[in-house]
């Protein structure tokens, strides 16, 4: 059976989504290229089915369940994201059986014929202002032909040999050194003496135990350096390897989903035309310090930060910084992603600057607190799970305990009165809630909104960033009724939420009566 890739792009509007919350407002610039992409979308569905439905008719069904899987429609309330092969891809064999061989030549047809449509579109919605949007249909073309050059250079990606890997990765095999999944990168004269378990450390040939007794010493800790961020820790290297992989992996989704926040609209214009350098290329890694117990932790921050006792993870914009600890008892990822999403935004820019001082304050922890639910899984990753902890919470805030900040208010809040507020907890987890609002209502209408809300508030001009436009004027929807849209977006989810499964109904069909008589 042939191995087919979902579409693994992050959703926007499309033709088998939900009905839109807003009906009445404002029509968007954005709505003419929705619909060329929901008609391209249907014709291609539309071209499939007639695929799968020959693969039934020659008994290869299998193979039309994997054509059929393209057309599963992705969740409304999430943002999900697929790894890009990075194998160049094969020819299809000469020898197949005819049957099987059409179908696959024809899916390929369909997919690279799809893949210049998406691409052309992606041109015409950055011309017209709209990164977002356009990063994502360059994603969705590089999905259905994974060796489309200019998707693959506009995401970051140069082919070196039969390879699709990142620049600072292309740099690392012209110097000779190649990457283990369980040391990293190593010269190549070096990985065999690793694997048989000796280690380089100060200029010397050592075993790996005496290796971990020296690194135990925060000032010689391991430094894992992967595509974007450099991990310095005493706990192991192997948790320096995973906490590499995991933020390998959220730098992914979280660079496409805030594309144009990284690139400005000249940025962008020379990406398309192949003229300009990519952003994600940026020479300086994101620098993360992992300690080994807890109590390092605090000892190495302390004089800096006095409260630190009541952190368990923080980024200091002052050294640019990511600070963590190793907590055996507990799950500390959501820390990990929150103040990365922190590093990764302030870091846009060598500038020191004050973030959200005189207003607009929430956002900066709401995107922070919704990029927690950044979760990894055998199918990629995902962003907005509405089952995540802080979004379920703002839920219940909301419509059980009936508190909620007004949002010309909650926005009306700088730092200092958001971190002094009485109702700071509630205020966190309605930041979350809010800001799942803004990115997935409307099936991701008000997400460029955000992007532009985020630009302007982490701008180094000064002007600008003190004067940023709030959300009710970047989207062109009153306060009072984003309140009202955001009150119906949660009522919605926890109407979803509460429907069985299509697993749970399946189980409750195959319950028969004697089954529940017997059932304790």
């Amino acid at each position: 059976m042939m191995s087919i890739r979902r579409i693994g792009v992050l959703v926007w509007c499309i033709a088998l989504a939900a009905p839109c919350l807003g009906a009445g407002r404002p029509k968007s610039a954005l709505d003419p290229f929705l619909k060329v992409y929901q008609k391209q979308q249907l014709e291609f569905q539309t071209e499939l089915e007639k695929l799968a439905v020959y693969c039934s008719e020659h008994d290869l069904p299998d193979d039309a369940a994997s054509v059929r899987s393209l057309l599963t429609p992705p969740e409304w309330t999430e943002l999900h994201l697929e790894a890009l092969p990075t194998a160049v891809q094969p020819p299809i064999p000469t020898d197949l059986p005819e049957a099987d061989r059409y179908w696959r030549v024809q899916l390929h047809k369909l997919q690279a014929e799809y893949a210049k449509q998406l691409y052309t579109l992606a041109q015409q919605v950055q011309r017209a202002g709209f990164p977002g949007f356009a990063y994502n249909l360059v994603r969705e073309s590089a999905v259905h032909d994974p060796d489309h050059v200019q998707a693959r250079k506009l995401l970051g990606f140069v082919r070196h040999g039969e390879e699709w890997v990142t620049p600072f990765a292309a740099k690392m095999m012209k110097e000779q050194q190649v990457w283990s999944d369980e040391f990293g990168w190593l010269k190549r004269a070096q990985l065999e003496k690793y694997q048989a378990g000796e280690r380089y450390v100060n200029n010397k040939w050592v075993s790996a135990e005496k290796e971990a007794e020296i690194r135990r010493d925060f000032r010689h800790a391991w430094e894992i350096r992967t595509d974007h961020f450099l991990i310095k820790t005493n706990h192991s290297r192997e948790q320096a390897m995973e906490l590499g992989r995991a933020l390998e992996d959220f730098y992914e989704i979280f660079f496409q989903t805030f594309a144009g926040f990284f690139n400005s609209p000249e940025q962008l214009k020379k990406l398309f035309n192949g003229t300009g350098p990519d952003a994600r290329a940026a020479v300086r890694p994101y620098t993360v310090h992992y300690y080994r117990t807890r109590q390092e932790y605090i000892d190495a921050l302390k004089a800096q930060v006095p409260q630190i006792e009541v952190t368990n993870g923080l980024y200091l914009t002052s050294d640019r910084v990511a600070y963590f600890y190793h907590d055996p008892a507990a799950d500390n990822q959501a820390t990990l992603f929150h103040e990365a999403t922190h590093q990764l935004f302030y870091e846009s820019h060598s500038k020191a600057r004050g973030i959200g001082e005189k207003d607009h304050f929430w956002i900066i922890e709401g995107i922070a607190c919704y990029m927690e639910s950044f979760r990894r899984g055998a199918q990629g990753v995902s962003l907005g799970d509405p089952k995540y902890v802080r979004f379920a919470d703002a839920r219940h805030n909301l419509i059980q305990s009936d508190y909620y900040v007004p949002l010309r208010e909650f926005s009306g809040m700088g730092m200092r009165d958001f971190q002094h507020n009485p109702q700071l907890v509630k205020n966190y987890t309605q930041s979350a809630g809010l800001t799942h609002f803004f990115m997935h209502a409307e099936e991701g209408r008000y997400r460029e909104a955000v992007v532009t809300h985020l630009s302007q508030l982490y701008s180094v001009n000064d002007k600008q960033r003190q004067q940023a436009q709030g959300l009710d004027e970047l989207t062109g929807v009153s306060a009072g009724d984003l309140d009202r849209d955001y009150a119906d977006f949660c009522r919605r989810i926890d109407r979803e939420l509460s429907k069985p499964s299509a697993s749970t109904k399946a189980a409750e069909r195959r319950v028969q009566p004697d089954d529940a008589a017997d059932a304790p």
